[in-house]
């Protein structure tokens, strides 16, 4: 670790970065809660509440990038930084984009889209659990790891269940309109997947 090297003796720290990510994961988790809340509920509060949480986890990426250009010291590669903001927002974005979706087709919850959205929620939780780890506990932040990448592969087998049930009612505008619904959550899926790639490598780098 880099605490007490030269380049942050010469200039001290001035942004808490680990903060800041660790901010945004659970703004992301935030999100998938209240996307897994409002489609149960299909409330106007809860809809505005998922693009509340979707600007909230924009404007903390917003001011990271910014920070980031700025500063003299990061914990990490800069880079990387970047990369697990940028994939993290994607996350929330689909969420975002699911809720839309659902609305403008008028899909109603299955349990596909249920069991989907559930293991988001559960994948975003254990992300920013493992974020918050990275600074002060590296080795248990990677014990998150794999936990995180099967919620990936289990959002896409439900998909896949989910397409093969869709098609076999014999209804293509009904299968059409509910592919279109579970692709954007497993867009999301796939976005948990890049960050816990770029997160890993920032864990191998750091320990």
């Amino acid at each position: 670790m880099a605490k007490n090297n030269f380049w942050e003796r010469l200039f001290p720290v001035k942004w808490d970065f680990n903060k800041m990510l660790h901010d945004q994961a659970l703004v992301t988790c935030s999100g998938m809660k209240s996307l897994e809340k409002w489609i149960s509920s299909r409330s106007k509060e809860d809809y505005q509440l998922v693009f509340r949480e979707a600007d909230r986890a924009d404007g903390i990426r917003f001011t990271m990038e910014n920070n980031l250009v700025e500063a003299f010291v990061t914990p990490f590669d800069r880079q990387d930084i970047y990369s697990l903001s940028v994939e993290m927002d994607r996350i929330v974005e689909y969420a975002k984009s699911t809720l839309e979706e659902m609305e403008a087709f008028e899909v109603f919850a299955d349990s596909v889209i249920i069991k989907m959205v559930e293991q988001l929620y559960k994948g975003t939780e254990q992300l920013a659990e493992a974020i918050d780890l990275l600074k002060g506990d590296p080795i248990k932040s990677q014990t998150y790891i794999e936990s995180i990448r099967e919620v990936q592969l289990r959002v896409e087998a439900d998909y896949r269940d989910g397409m093969v049930e869709l098609f076999n009612r014999g209804d293509l505008m009904y299968a059409m309109k509910y592919r279109e619904v579970y692709h954007h959550i497993k867009d999301a899926a796939i976005h948990l997947g890049y960050t816990t790639d770029i997160l890993h490598k920032v864990i191998v780098r750091i320990t």
